[in-house]
């Protein structure tokens, strides 16, 4: 198998079989999630877009991680892994240059002759020299190495530790920057400090009331029967009042299927968790139907309770004071037990109303059908069922629509970055990249590899910047850590501006100049064991390669600021927008995009410099070509970027401002519910 093609099937067992390694759970333990984590894996944790975020996330680390092992290969060993190299270690097949003696050996560490086409100031994927012609196919990788490291990643080969702790590192870290599992425990501890109020204000305590709501009758007697039962035998009897009521509602309208849901086809994935809390509550009312006496069609009146209580505590003859103590404690107890174990039911159906929030089942209505006489009964306390599940969910749905869970456009923002840099970098390879790559090599090269070169070099510098930076930005936003840009007070943005900047740029760079070396290797035929060498040469190649990623992250900034400041506009400011402010945006940053890349071009021809005459380093009119050719493509390249992610967040800001026009009226709050326990 050619080694190209081995390498992208290697990349692609990782694609297709580290899902199922990103869906294990992580939160093993979390008290709220114990009885539950069984059924609830990662990916239902939270809505399918975020998901597929984090596992966008967890997979490119997993692939960077995979062609690090690949093009180095001989380092496994070091890091506790197996040898699986023998006799080939990652790039050890590639040709090796004639040489004369053992003096006049080239490694991948020693400058050329020509100081001007060292290694590392050259492009990623430039042509090789016409004494190695090799096979486009041959990247100098053999093909059982990039197979076996393929599934040690995903696997299914064993595993060395370091890697398996870092996997495991990675998995948590992508579960944590989605909220998976603290979106949906935070939503349902929220929930669980709220009451149902099923019953209106003007309807009997003890009575069925008039509006049924779809609960049965049968339900609303056990509510009655059992919390006059438990009259005197608990600490908190209103907050296992309210326990009841959720548990009935909750039961009726949505484990037994009487209230009409959203997204049905969503629904099914969770059809093991309803019959789950579907067979708990009915051992609970078992328990509670015998510790209560209860028979379907009696209830307790609180005079008929009180009058049984007192004849069961009175002391009958022959029975000792201690003895009725001790009866009293031990009934008293088991109802404390009942309690407890429907407060966990009560709780864990939070946990599946934020969980149908969050997937879009339950959504909030933006209009009511009003009922009149003529309209069914049945129709008519569907209607008021939803209106008393939107009003216990008012708190949750109003924030999921808001800011912090709304849409964060990460991916429109990379597809369309990324289409714009390949596009222009191919369109700037034909012209002007010809005079450009005689400035920098002396000759115009193969108009493919130039195009090739030009890709890949823009997508390093400027798209994978663009990428880490989304990634913080929507793990922060999920986690509710984010200061929006265009809102905050300096003193809050600039040390977040500052870490985006310099995490998007040190990936960025990390991969470029892991790129870099890799292909020396290709190109010289090994690795020099002389470590003075090869850190000299690292040294050079960051010098002349860091300074370009951080045209990227710069670029990156501006567009999270961008974000930030669209997801913040009111719709009707959204609607007087026009296609001036999306210009206005874009001569903004063409302006800074055109400054920071000719500095960061006068930096890298600075270093080259230094490493052609360290004495006397001058620029020359070559150094000042490339700089003005830098800052002409930067200042295009950002202006393209932001005007068109600027004119798409118009539009979709406006279709979701024409959609959602009549969701903003409220629904009213529910007061608090008490969990504090009686003196």
């Amino acid at each position: 198998m050619p080694d190209l093609v081995a390498l992208l099937f290697g990349a692609l067992i990782i694609g297709v079989f580290s899902y199922e390694r990103f869906n294990k759970a992580t939160y093993g333990g979390r008290r709220q999630l114990e009885r539950l984590v069984d059924l609830l894996t990662p990916d239902k944790l939270r809505a399918r877009k975020v998901v597929f975020h984090a596992y966008t996330f967890y997979a490119l680390t997993m692939l960077m991680i995979y062609f690090f092992l690949c093009a180095y290969a001989e380092v496994i060993p070091y890091l506790g892994g197996p040898d699986i190299v023998s006799d080939t270690v990652g790039a050890s097949q590639l040709p090796t240059a004639p040489t004369d003696d053992a003096d006049s050996s080239t490694t991948g560490f020693v400058p050329l002759p020509n100081s001007d086409s060292v290694f590392w100031a050259q492009p990623l994927s430039s042509e090789t020299g016409p004494s190695e012609k090799r096979n486009f196919l041959d990247i100098g990788i053999d093909p059982s190495i990039s197979l076996t490291i393929a599934l040690i990643i995903v696997g299914l080969a064993p595993t060395f530790p370091i890697l398996q702790r870092f996997e495991d590192w990675m998995r948590s870290a992508a579960h944590r920057l989605a909220g998976i599992p603290t979106r949906v425990i935070g939503a349902g501890e929220d929930l669980q400090r709220n009451s149902i109020q099923i019953r209106d204000a003007g309807d009997p305590g003890n009575d069925i009331p008039k509006n049924s709501l779809l609960i049965p009758r049968g339900h609303w007697e056990r509510i009655t029967h059992y919390s006059t039962a438990a009259e005197g035998q608990l600490a908190d009897p209103q907050d296992f009042h309210e326990d009841l009521d959720l548990i009935f509602a909750i039961s009726s309208w949505i484990l037994d299927r009487k209230l009409k849901l959203a997204n049905a086809s969503q629904r099914e994935e969770f059809d093991k968790l309803e019959a789950a809390l579907t067979r708990r509550r009915d051992v609970l009312l078992l328990e509670l139907d015998e510790k209560s006496s209860y028979q379907a069609g009696e209830t307790l009146s609180s005079s008929e309770h009180s009058e049984a209580t007192l004849e069961a505590e009175t002391p009958h003859e022959g029975n000792g004071a201690a003895e009725n103590s001790a009866s009293r404690e031990k009934k008293r107890a088991s109802w404390e037990r009942l309690a407890e174990h429907a407060d966990h039911l009560a709780d864990d159906l939070c946990i599946l109303l934020a969980l149908y929030v969050e997937h879009e089942i339950i959504i909030s209505e933006a209009t009511h059908k009003r009922s009149d006489k003529n309209t069914p009964s049945s129709v008519r306390q569907q209607i008021l069922a939803k209106e008393k599940l939107e009003a216990f969910l008012s708190d949750l749905l109003n924030e999921h629509a808001g800011p912090v869970h709304s849409r964060s456009h990460a991916m429109l923002t990379i597809l369309w970055s990324a289409g714009i840099t390949i596009l222009l970098a191919v369109a700037w390879s034909i012209f002007p990249g010809p005079y450009e790559s005689a400035l920098q090599s002396g000759t115009p090269g193969n108009p493919y590899w130039r195009a090739l070169g030009y890709a890949t070099t823009s997508f390093n510098s400027f798209c994978i910047p663009i990428i880490i930076a989304l990634a913080l930005r929507d793990g922060a936003r999920q986690t509710h850590r984010w200061r929006n840009m265009s809102q905050s007070h300096w003193t809050k943005k600039l040390p977040q501006a500052l870490l985006l900047v310099f995490i998007s740029w040190a990936v960025a760079t990390l991969f470029i100049i892991g790129l870099v070396l890799w292909r020396s290797a290709i190109e010289s035929g090994g690795w020099s064991e002389n470590q003075r060498t090869v850190w000299t040469t690292l040294r050079s190649s960051f010098e002349y390669n860091a300074p370009t990623p951080l045209r990227g992250a710069v670029l990156a900034l501006i567009l999270v600021v961008l974000l930030d400041a669209a997801s913040t506009m009111s719709r009707s400011a959204v609607a007087q927008k026009t296609q001036a402010w999306s210009r206005g945006w874009a001569i903004r940053a063409a302006i800074i995009m055109g400054l920071c890349g000719g500095a960061t071009r006068f930096l890298t021809s600075w270093a080259s410099a230094l490493n052609r005459s360290a004495e006397q380093p001058q620029l020359d009119a070559i150094d000042h070509g490339l700089i003005a050719y830098a800052a002409i493509y930067s200042s295009i390249l950002g202006f393209l970027v932001v005007f068109c992610i600027a004119e798409a967040l118009q539009n979709q800001r406006r279709r979701q401002s024409g959609a959602h026009a009549k969701a903003s009226q409220s629904t009213g709050h529910t007061p608090a519910k008490s969990r504090t326990a009686a003196s």
